[in-house]
């Protein structure tokens, strides 16, 4: 019996004894480092205590590594071990290794520990920094700019993004380095638009596995003037004594930096774009007659003069420049008893002057304010005159090919200005001064009599009546007399009248002179087809013995 006592105690002993285990917090380790780092992985900690019932001595040793100590090698629970690692020497990889942590008389507890030795960081580099590109307006866009990313040691990705420069891109935009290797970016310049002076945008490369993560560039772009180009000068010329005059400049390269000179005087200038410019010939320089030499100069660096063009300056007294239909306002042949308009310099007054109704059954007056207008020496009716502009009519009685017009202003003839003559030379007024657009056209309400402007808001409806106005009929059946107002409705028998309304062709309903307007100033009444597609801007046109009215004249249908 004692025997087996003995036995029994000394089994329910060495059970107790192994069954005590250990525990630990956190239950693995994990180390990084990079290799060349200066800087070790910092120690870590593991909290140990007895799974279960009283506290418990314990060893704590490693397995497996020469590269990592624990402290202490023996402690009692509840207790903390601190893990140190030292990859000094470690070649690039992972490495694994045990702490055993083994109770007195008791099962080991093991716990891994993995340290990894990375390839240390590479360093992201772009070149050329910064970027400098220079270019003269007018000329070929600037070749890209090639920008290399560089890292070495370890492959990075990349993203590039540009701040500050609308005229900037970067293809591609997105990539990887491979190590040893660069990668290149082409920097595109638009310079399109853009006035002289220096711009500046930011290219960022953003990697996030570089040492520096961020690379920044800067491009300085450099946009110089170039040489200005003077192509043309509107008006061509002035009248001695002018007032001073504002004059437009065409041509190319022209920023708000050009500057135009008259000979040596520097001129006021108002920029208009690149392509155009106002600038304003003062007075003292239009004192005598002869001829300015206008340039336009970009400064340097990078600028130049244009060629030289030149502007008139006419002697005293009336200069005709063009003669136009009045209403169509294009130049051409001259119809006998159309009216037309002169243009020119000192062709009278600077201020308008308007004619005097003249009493019943007389004409209007040849001679206004001191200016007279002739057509082949026969005196012109004359509407109104000013110093630019002389509107008249043209002899009723006019013949030949060719027109032969002077004016006189106080005494002094102009050269003459020779047109050519044409049967007829239709022109429909329209509301604006330019021949074109919305024509004079009125509606009438056939019930009541009443007429109204023809308006995008006041349509004419298919099939009633409209009334418009134009001149260059010619000679007509019955006959016209020079300056005469007319008094009353009298239908032409010729030349034939044609209205088109929309591309559909109707014969007027009455066709001759406007009462209380001069003659050669005609009245046309026509139905508006039914036929005819509704429209804001319905195009209408007249034909006089074959000839037809100028383009771009409206009408409102619906």
């Amino acid at each position: 019996m004692p025997n087996s006592f003995t036995f029994v105690s000394l089994l329910l002993l060495a059970v107790g004894a192994w069954g005590q285990t250990l525990k630990s917090t956190p239950a693995s380790l994990t180390f990084s480092h990079a290799l060349g780092s200066t800087t070790l992985p910092a120690s870590q900690t593991l909290a140990v205590a007895p799974t279960s019932g009283a506290a418990l001595n314990f060893t704590a040793a490693v397995a497996g590594a020469g590269w990592m100590v624990v402290s202490p090698t023996s402690a009692k629970t509840n207790a903390s071990v601190k893990v140190t690692v030292n990859p000094t020497g470690l070649a690039v990889g992972n490495y694994t290794a045990t702490v055993v942590l083994t109770p007195a008389g008791g099962t080991p507890l093991n716990v891994p520990v993995t340290l990894t030795v990375k390839a240390p960081p590479a360093t992201l580099v772009a070149t050329p920094s910064p970027v400098t590109v220079n270019y003269t307006r007018g000329a070929a866009a600037p070749s890209p700019v090639s920008l290399s990313l560089i890292g070495g040691g370890a492959l990075l990705s990349y993203t590039i993004t540009i701040t500050g420069a609308s005229w900037l891109s970067a293809t591609p935009k997105t990539g990887i380095i491979f190590p040893a290797f660069s990668a290149q970016v082409a920097l595109l310049v638009d310079p399109t638009g853009l006035t002289p002076g220096t711009y500046r945008g930011t290219v960022k490369i953003d990697a996030p596995s570089a040492a520096n993560k961020t690379s920044t560039v800067n491009v300085d772009l450099i946009v110089n003037p170039g040489a200005p180009q003077l192509n043309s000068v509107f008006p061509a010329g002035a009248t001695q004594g002018s007032a001073p005059t504002t004059v437009t400049l065409s041509g190319d390269n022209f920023y708000s930096g050009t500057v135009v000179k008259a000979g040596s005087t520097i001129l006021a200038t108002t920029l208009l774009g690149p392509s155009v410019l106002q600038a304003t010939i003062p007075a003292s320089q239009l004192g005598v007659s002869g001829t300015l030499s206008l340039t336009a100069t970009n400064p340097d660096p990078g600028g130049g003069t244009s060629a030289t063009i030149f502007f008139s300056v006419y002697p005293p007294g009336p200069r005709i420049t063009s003669v136009t239909n009045g209403a169509s306002f294009q130049s051409g042949a001259v119809a006998p008893c159309e009216f037309i308009n002169i243009f020119g310099t000192g062709l009278g007054p600077d201020s308008i002057v308007t004619f005097q109704p003249p009493a019943a059954g007389s004409s209007i007056a040849s001679a206004l304010a001191g200016t007279q207008a002739t057509i082949n020496s026969i005196d012109l009716p004359l509407i109104f005159i000013s110093s630019t502009q002389i509107a008249a009519m043209a002899p009723c009685s006019l013949s030949g090919a060719s027109a032969s017009v002077t004016v006189t202003y106080n005494g002094t003839t102009s050269q003459v200005f020779l047109a050519g003559v044409s049967p007829t030379a239709p022109g429909l007024f329209a509301l604006g001064a330019s021949g074109s657009g919305a024509g004079a056209v009125f509606n009438l309400n056939e019930a009541s009599g009443e007429l109204t402007l023809n308006t995008e808001t006041n349509a004419a409806v298919r099939g009633s009546t409209i009334w418009l106005y134009a001149t260059g009929a010619g000679q007509t059946t019955p006959a016209s007399t020079d300056g005469l107002i007319a008094t009353a409705e009298l239908a032409l028998s010729a030349p034939a009248a044609t209205l088109t309304v929309g591309g559909v062709d109707v014969a007027p309903d009455y066709f001759g002179p406007a009462p209380g307007l001069v003659q050669g100033l005609l009245l046309v009444k026509a139905k508006v087809p039914s036929t005819v597609s509704a429209g804001r801007a319905v195009p209408v046109a007249l034909s006089l013995g074959g000839l037809t009215s100028q383009n771009g004249v409206t009408i409102t249908v619906k």
